[in-house]
């Protein structure tokens, strides 16, 4: 006989076992109120039009794989990602979740992000292509999900992180939602909805997994230090892409990664100005911009290594690496890269001076660098105009005259068209909407703040950007709250200098390659912001996430007694 208790046995009276009088019909084990009665007419009929729905469902779905499968296969798969949501939101709860797999997956989908050649990839028929992004990201979400259903404790943390920046994951939520309505919208409603995905799994649920996963103390270190060392990788394979004028890989791709399109063949090409016809130096992304804009989100973290509290050998490793990082953006001739770089080092320069400030033992130069900032700012931007070579590389020399009128052109085309549609035309139409063409025949869309406008509106263009300013306010707060002691907090700092950048580029850059990292840093505040607050609580209502927060340890002068050394004895 089975040693496992019936559910009757579990709630009868003690000393009793559950009998018949507990059981419903045929033995079963729920209670007889709540079990259907299989005699009755009505559950007869029921059952019956229950499988003439289910057979002509069936049927109705395996002749639409037949006839439209081969060439759209996507819309007939589209019914089990919905059984698989289903299947996930009926799981059990559980004592433990793979929260450990799902940091894993994190730092596996950032490393193909910023590694992995996005063009190639499988590219099977009536599929997307296959890319190593998807590859990490889709079992990110699934896990994420997972750990969200079975996890009571993985929704307590989240939701607790969330509530510290309220009008974050609002402000995420309300565009989510404006995203979806905005499908119905769209004159290619397919096409939207291809792009509604994407962003839900590379976007959204990004951010929400970085919210759970970067609680615990030394991910966010370890994080920054990805980000550190990838930038370092694609600096030397932009620095041999620069001497041979093509990327290494490009005649070397096996053919199961080929894919035939013309904007891989010119992306494979390589990019060159069409005035001098120097080559742009582009690495693992598929245009130099894109390359630029990862260079001025690192930059920060890299400054963060070399100026924070660490030892020798990593601040010259990140002093040596800054320049390299200038080095390549100006190859790239990605003035957008360049001009984030260095407003990184204005942006950094005042908040060291004010961490350094706020310590118990301030650094004598902090006081000095806040009160001189305005005039070593003003001094820093009139530079720019006044030096010849570095007015050339910020502003331009006249070769950039065509892109820069190109952009121009574009806000005098695509303003008509946001006062005409407010409320916006969709997501993914911007470009088609505005239909600029440029003389290789390509119809294309510089700034993503006139993508956002074209797509979401005016509100949706509020919303996105609000959010993204409101983040960087709740990180400059909590950074004047945090404790000196914990070394990680002071990652607020370079976080909300790169969505600072990110918010600059995005005035002449609408390619989206890297958002998903910005969305995953916009997590990372949060936690950061909630671990925080949680500084201020009793240590015994403190969670569990913060009882192992690698602190700085103060050094000793000479004569001083160690924090808790005993007295010697008499």
């Amino acid at each position: 006989m089975s040693s496992a208790y019936r559910v009757t046995d579990l709630m009868a009276p003690d000393g009793a076992k559950g009998g018949a009088a507990n059981e419903g019909p045929g033995g079963s084990s729920i209670l007889s109120p709540f079990t259907p009665d299989h005699d009755t007419p009505l559950y007869r009929r029921l059952r019956s039009w229950s499988f003439v729905v289910v057979a002509a469902f069936c049927l109705a779905y395996g002749a639409a794989f037949a006839l439209i499968g081969p060439f759209m296969l996507l819309p007939v798969v589209a019914p089990l990602p919905v059984m698989a949501l289903f299947a996930i939101w009926a799981l059990p709860e559980a004592r433990t979740a793979p929260v450990k797999t799902l940091a894993a997956l994190m730092f596996a989908f950032v490393t193909c992000l910023v590694l992995w050649p996005n063009y190639l990839a499988l590219a099977l028929p009536g599929l997307p292509w296959i890319t190593m992004l998807r590859i990490t990201g889709f079992p990110l979400v699934f896990i994420l999900l997972v750990c969200v259903s079975i996890s009571r404790d993985a929704r307590a943390r989240i939701a607790a992180a969330l509530r510290a920046t309220p009008l974050v994951w609002k402000g995420l939520v309300a565009f989510v939602v404006l995203q979806t309505l905005s499908i119905g919208l769209s004159s290619h409603v397919f096409s939207s909805l291809d792009r509604w995905v994407v962003a839900q799994t590379t976007w959204t649920a990004i951010f929400f997994a970085s919210v759970h996963v970067f609680l615990k103390p030394q991910r966010v270190e370890r994080m920054a230090t990805l980000i550190w060392a990838l930038a370092i990788i694609i600096c030397a394979i932009g620095i041999l892409e620069w001497r041979h004028s093509q990327v290494p890989w490009a005649e070397h791709i096996p053919s199961f990664l080929q894919i035939e399109s013309d904007s891989v063949k010119r992306i494979l090409a390589g990019s060159r100005r069409a005035v001098n016809g120097v080559y742009r130096v582009q690495s693992t992304f598929s245009t130099p911009l894109g390359l630029g804009e990862y260079l001025a989100l690192s930059m920060p973290f890299v400054l963060q290594f070399a100026l924070g509290a660490y030892k020798w050998p990593t601040k010259v490793a990140a002093l040596v690496s800054a320049p390299l990082l200038l080095f390549v953006a100006l190859i790239s001739g990605s003035r957008l890269g360049l001009i984030g770089c260095l407003l990184s080092f204005l942006f950094y320069v005042i908040a060291w001076s004010v961490m350094e400030w706020r310590k118990e033992r301030p650094n004598p130069l902090a006081p000095l660098l806040i009160v001189s900032y305005p005039m070593l700012f003003v001094g820093a931007i009139a530079s720019t105009f006044l030096v010849g070579h570095l007015r050339h590389v910020v502003w331009g020399d006249g070769s950039q005259q065509f892109s820069d009128e190109g952009r121009r052109e574009q806000w005098r085309m695509g303003i008509p068209k946001i006062l005409s549609h407010p409320w916006g035309h969709g997501i993914g139409t911007g470009a088609d909407v505005l239909g600029y063409v440029t003389p290789q025949g390509d119809v294309t869309i510089d700034s993503y703040f006139l993508l956002v406008l074209l797509e979401y509106g005016v509100i949706g263009f509020i919303i996105y950007y609000g959010m993204l300013l409101i983040a960087v306010f709740y990180a400059v707060r909590a950074t004047l709250k945090a404790p000196t002691r914990v070394r990680e907090y002071a990652f607020l700092v370079p976080l909300a200098i790169a969505v600072v950048n990110f918010f600059i580029v995005k005035a002449v850059f609408s390619e989206q390659d890297n958002h998903p990292l910005v969305f995953m840093m916009l997590g990372m505040i949060v936690a950061l912001v909630f671990r925080v607050g949680q500084e201020k609580a009793p240590p015994a209502q403190r969670p569990a996430v913060l009882a192992r927060a690698p602190v700085i340890r103060k050094e000793l002068r000479p004569g001083d007694r160690p924090r808790h050394s005993r007295a010697p004895s008499k």
